[in-house]
């Protein structure tokens, strides 16, 4: 008997993760049909059939996706904020993007938001991609180097609830913090953008201070955050530059927050001395 291969529609944009997924799921046996976004720089392998997508022109698109009869689709990768010219919107797209277009100067949400609606007007249901490879995320627990001191936990314990505050704006998706003090959150420039720049503070500071060393980093989902277009992601280069920040550790949101070559990770934790805690933000 001959077992039909699921189909799956990958919506990509740059980076590794979205290379990773798609090489997996091949292996793991599913039919991809790839969508590359403006932004996407990534070679398609031979045997996906794949569109290269013009914001402008989202109706061929969706008719591309129909077409193959694909209606389960993941977005993957890291997109850069869309720039659409209003001029060269095509007839049959005006009407899909219409609800999009306005919310193009607001939060990340407001726009994921109105993303989200536009692909179920159109019929298409967003699956996470997490969902399909679970390995990308963690369960509850502790990784990394071991034992936790437990003012370190304490200090973990006091952050988890700054940072429930702090997600509430809808700013980012990470913040740093040192005792009681915040050393940094996130805003539209990302997480690494955020370390970096308590790097360069901590390199002008050059007096020996309690706040020259030291930290942990937190990341997870904001309240109402669209999972299935935006999930948090950490890679190897997150963990380089905490240590180049001279952080403890860091706490990120189980099954919330996507650990980019994992393996790779946890070595790097355990050569760096460095804890990793997954843990629920919020009952």
């Amino acid at each position: 008997m001959v077992i039909k291969k699921k189909k799956i529609g990958l919506i990509i944009g740059n980076g590794a993760l979205a290379s990773y997924c798609m090489k997996q799921l091949v292996l793991l046996g599913y039919e991809l049909v790839v969508v590359r976004l403006p932004c996407c720089k990534i070679k398609i392998m031979k045997s996906i059939k794949y569109i290269d997508t013009k914001y402008e022109e989202i109706d061929k698109t969706f008719g591309f996706l129909k077409e193959k009869n694909v209606y389960d689709i993941a977005l993957i990768g890291y997109v850069e904020r869309p720039e659409i010219n209003i001029s060269k919107v095509s007839f049959g797209s005006q009407k899909i993007l219409m609800n999009v277009f306005s919310t193009l100067t607001k939060g990340d949400g407001e726009i994921f938001s109105a993303v989200r609606n536009m692909f179920i007007e159109q019929n298409f249901k967003l699956v996470k991609v997490q969902d399909f490879l679970p390995e990308l995320t963690l369960s509850s627990g502790s990784y990394g180097s071991n034992p936790i001191e437990k003012q370190v936990l304490d200090q973990i314990e006091e952050g988890l609830k700054f940072f429930l505050k702090y997600a509430n704006l809808d700013v980012g998706q990470s913040l740093i913090l040192q005792d009681r003090h915040c050393l940094g959150i996130e805003t539209i420039t990302g997480t690494d953008e955020m370390i970096r720049a308590l790097i360069n503070f901590r390199k002008r500071n050059t007096k020996k201070s309690q706040n020259n060393f030291g930290g942990i980093l937190i990341k997870g989902s904001k309240p109402d955050q669209i999972l299935d277009i935006d999930t948090p992601v950490i890679g190897p280069n997150t963990i380089k530059l905490a240590k180049k920040a001279q952080l403890k550790g860091l706490v990120i949101e189980s099954h919330k927050v996507i650990l980019l070559n994992k393996d790779l990770l946890f070595d790097m934790l355990k050569n760096y001395n460095m804890f990793l805690i997954a843990t629920r933000f919020s009952n």
